[in-house]
């Protein structure tokens, strides 16, 4: 009886979440793993780009003063 009784307040208890929250309280904990997972797979993009851009950086440095800066047309406002 008691078992029957705390299924129902826990089902009961369940569905107030999810009728102010829009979720559960365990959907809610995987949401943020999902979002904690979503920003390391960023950042580890983004730390792949910064470092091709380096590269680039670096590759642009070593040539020098082979571009003169007055090769490139000025913006116009």
């Amino acid at each position: 009886m008691i078992a029957m009784v705390r299924r129902l307040l826990s089902a009961a208890g369940t569905a107030l979440e999810r009728r102010l929250l829009g979720v559960s309280s365990d959907e809610i904990r995987y949401t943020f793993e999902d979002v904690r997972a979503e920003i390391r797979a960023t950042r580890s993009e983004l730390l792949q780009e910064i470092a091709a851009l380096r590269v680039e950086v670096d590759r642009l440095a070593a040539r020098g003063g082979d571009e003169r800066a007055d090769d490139h047309p000025a913006a116009e406002a």
